[in-house]
């Protein structure tokens, strides 16, 4: 329950930060952008609609597509934000002074990449997805197979030439610069969290290190390897541990084996029992 608690709000969090850099830093410099937003903006200056509508109108046409072409699942990630995104962008038009906080084409382009690729990494992070023309690529890819990146790349492309004739030639290719500093963000926020490393230690007195590991409430696993020059089988200890934790087990090798071939490499990401669940001891089956 306190985890759904906490996506709800980290969902809504993400899309007010989303549209705060959309009405800060995009519409008044009119650098082009990409998605429904781009969509809503195209509308506003063309026919004088409000842009939230036209992203609400978007993403009320997306879902039942979802729904019939990807999946329920799909639609239960994307729901909140298709209502919550377009009310960000409605309340956030109206705080005072908001056109007005930069003039600078570059800074503008940088500062939406940056606070709207974190909005929309902290939606993700919480399982939610921003939905509207995010859905249209993933229908393609079920459908025809047409990889998902290639058709959004497009689709954004053709969003933000369209939007040429609202803005000087220049401001697509600060939109261009601010689309990739937001893919940049999501990623960075999307792999946020204390960093891990993965510890690969070659010894000959394996089993000592396992014990003092598994004695340390360290994860451990065991692999089958073999010296290059020698061809001696042995076997490999592997443990992934956090920064904080990386110098003590450093040590403990060190304790066990000074001569020990270790190689440490930072990961991307660990998950599954131990890291992001309950750790439990599996034991060894009967018949084994």
């Amino acid at each position: 329950m306190k985890k759904t608690i906490l996506n709800v709000m980290m969902i809504i969090a993400g899309n007010f930060l989303l549209a705060f850099s959309v009405c800060a830093f995009i519409v008044p410099l009119d650098i082009t952008v990409g998605g429904a937003t781009g969509v809503g903006v195209i509308c506003s200056k063309a026919f004088g609609i409000p842009m939230s509508w036209t992203v609400l109108a978007v993403n009320i046409i997306c879902l039942p597509l979802a729904w019939i072409y990807v999946g329920r699942k799909l639609v239960e990630g994307s729901l909140l934000s298709s209502f919550v995104y377009p009310f960000a962008l409605m309340a956030a038009e109206h705080i005072p002074g908001i056109m007005e906080i930069s003039s600078n084409l570059m800074l503008s382009a940088v500062y939406a990449g940056v606070i709207g690729g974190a909005g929309v990494g902290i939606v993700m992070k919480a399982e939610g997805s921003t939905g509207g023309l995010d859905i249209p690529p993933l229908i393609l890819w079920k459908k025809r197979r047409i990889p998902v990146r290639a058709s959004m790349y497009l689709m954004d492309a053709v969003i933000m030439v369209l939007q040429l004739p609202f803005c000087r030639t220049d401001c697509v290719l600060y939109g261009i610069i601010s689309a990739f500093i937001f893919t940049q963000m999501i990623d960075r926020v999307l792999l946020t969290g204390e960093k891990m490393y993965n510890v690969a230690v070659v010894t000959e007195y394996y089993e000592d290190l396992r014990q003092i590991l598994l004695e340390h409430d360290y994860g451990v696993t065991m692999e089958i390897s073999e010296t290059g020059l020698f061809r001696c089988r042995t076997k490999q200890v592997t443990t992934t541990v956090s920064s904080a934790s990386l110098k003590r087990v450093q040590n403990l090798i060190q304790q066990i084996d000074e001569n020990a071939f270790v190689r440490v490499s930072q990961v991307t990401a660990v998950f599954g029992r131990g890291f992001d669940r309950e750790k439990v001891t599996l034991r060894r089956r009967e018949n084994e």
